[in-house]
């Protein structure tokens, strides 16, 4: 997550509702704003607004302009690092304390994508897996579909850095936080639906292996280039 306002949405008090990572100028300006006026007022007061968590862990209601807003607490983590939980769809059901980070997918090891409601109804389920490539680069990176989110173009850090020819990293810092960020329909995203695998937090790895694997079954790097070429670039 490199920013908040890519982990919610701001509903407020005259029905209105935007996605704080809408624009550049909203994410910096408008939703860092009500962000800190609606946690000022305790996140749950119609009167202010509230933002339901995507991105970040969310608990409680709020009842904003008569409708139900869900997850609308931010929950931080519980090894006191003052830090959000970051939490994915596909999780260790090993690890059941919901506010364990290692609970989800480690998104600066592990290459991950996102996917909308409308892929998941069609059979494209958390835990399978696919590859993303840049037109440009042409570096084919299998990746794991660990997230549920607004719209396909998003991934891990890990998924952007490896399909930028980066190699992954364990650190981010502000200077390399948008490493593979690509803001043109440059990137082709192929999703391969089918078994859907489970995670393990102590062994990884093996999602990338995994991915790997499922790429080469669904035929690789012939199958990919068949599909650069008939695909339309924008």
């Amino acid at each position: 997550m490199l920013h908040l306002c890519n982990a919610g949405k701001v509903y407020l008090p005259d029905g209105s509702s935007y996605q704080g990572s809408e624009s550049n100028a909203t994410c910096i300006g408008r939703f860092m704003q009500d962000f800190k006026r609606i946690g000022d007022a305790g996140w749950q007061d119609p009167s202010v607004g509230a933002i339901t968590w995507y991105g970040i862990l969310g608990e409680g209601t709020a009842t904003i302009h008569g409708k139900t807003v869900n997850s609308v607490k931010p929950v931080s983590q519980k090894d006191g690092s003052g830090f959000y939980v970051s939490p994915t769809s596909l999780v260790d059901l090993k690890v059941t304390d919901l506010e364990d980070q290692s609970r989800y997918v480690n998104p600066l090891r592990v290459p991950s994508a996102v996917v909308p409601g409308s892929l998941v109804s069609r059979g494209i389920a958390i835990g399978t897996f696919g590859v993303a490539i840049d037109r440009h680069k042409k570096i084919a990176v299998p990746f794991v579909v660990g997230d549920e989110g607004p719209r396909i173009g998003e991934g891990s850090a890990a998924l952007a850095r490896l399909v930028a020819g980066e190699a992954v990293n364990d650190v981010l810092t502000h200077k390399t936080s948008r490493v593979g960020q690509v803001d043109t329909p440059d990137v082709l995203w192929v999703f391969f639906g089918g078994q859907a695998t489970k995670y393990d937090h102590a062994d990884a790895g093996r999602l990338s292996a995994d991915a790997k694997q499922a790429y080469e079954k669904w035929g690789g790097e012939a199958r990919l280039g068949v599909c650069l070429s008939t695909v339309p670039s924008n």
